[in-house]
């Protein structure tokens, strides 16, 4: 944990170390595990099995996107280990990594998403606030953790810019404030934070209710699932809305490097997964409009 804060690693991989650490010690204790050099690959093995049969607070099991992050965390563990001398073998080297999409399940559609921003009730303090949340999501395409850590020294409505501090590898990056977003912003700033700042120096954007602190990612996931219900979507994870204004500004035109720059991405073949989106898009429209096409195949030819 030490060399990941050294290197300015993210907060959410050092919480997702931080859990795979604490998961992968309660696995080997109870395989009668003491010290690490004991650890052998089908210790390893079995605790992938595991992975595979845990289950989440909601009763559901792990994604493979999950899966795939905690076995790689492992992974990156033992190589570190391996590194310093500690273990004369990584006993993870050739553990198996299930392929999982970084894309999300749920594709939120442009009539979807217009859905849901107009899902909260704008006759109250908190749904001013919560529409300018999801706004700032889907406006901006945010990271859950980067909106949750959003203050207000970051917004400047009158340039029309959001600073996104410390995103995937601590990097920061300037993002426009697209119309909407800023029209919500500029009302929940001017009508509603004031009344939420319990301490003037609270420099948080986004704020509880009841107490005027910091609104956490957890309440950030717990809001959007609840409008989305309410929008008829379905469950939605604030990433469907990163995911969503990446694939509409590509369909709307947007160059593949400048959704890359509004992402954050260091590599262009990362942004790249969403064009690939794009084109299942275009296929089905073919295959739903072209007149020598059906959904089944081709067309008889006519006599």
């Amino acid at each position: 944990m030490d060399e990941l804060r050294a290197r300015r690693a993210s907060a959410s991989l050092l919480t997702q170390t931080s859990r795979t650490l604490s998961r992968l010690s309660s696995h080997l204790r109870e395989k009668r595990i003491v010290d690490l050099r004991q650890v052998e690959d089908r210790h390893l093995v079995s605790f992938a099995r595991r992975l595979r049969e845990a289950k989440t607070p909601r009763g559901t099991t792990l994604s493979a996107f999950s899966q795939s992050a905690y076995l790689q965390r492992v992974k990156s563990f033992f190589a570190f280990l391996e590194r310093r001398g500690l273990v004369l073998r990584s006993p993870a080297a050739d553990l198996v990594i299930p392929t999982a999409s970084p894309l999300p399940r749920i594709t939120v559609s442009e009539r979807q998403a217009a859905r849901l921003m107009e899902a909260p009730p704008q006759e109250t303090s908190t749904g001013r606030r919560d529409r300018a949340i999801l706004e700032t999501l889907y406006g901006m395409a945010l990271r859950r953790g980067e909106c949750a850590r959003l203050d207000v020294a970051d917004l400047d409505l009158a340039a029309g810019t959001l600073l996104v501090r410390d995103g995937k590898g601590r990097k920061d990056r300037m993002v426009p404030v697209p119309g909407r977003a800023a029209a919500a912003l500029g009302t929940y700033l001017r009508d509603v934070r004031p009344r939420l700042v319990v301490n003037p120096h609270e420099g948080a954007l986004f704020l509880t209710i009841w107490w005027g602190k910091r609104l956490s990612e957890v309440s950030l996931s717990f809001l959007l699932r609840r409008y989305a219900t309410t929008a008829g979507i379905g469950k939605v994870h604030p990433h469907a809305l990163r995911h969503a204004c990446a694939t509409h500004l590509l369909k709307g035109g947007a160059d593949v490097r400048h959704v890359q720059a509004i992402l954050g991405h260091k590599k262009l073949e990362t942004t790249a997964l969403y064009t690939r989106v794009v084109i299942d898009d275009l296929r089905e429209v073919f295959e739903h409009a072209h007149p020598r096409e059906t959904r089944s195949g081709r067309r008889k030819p006519e006599k």
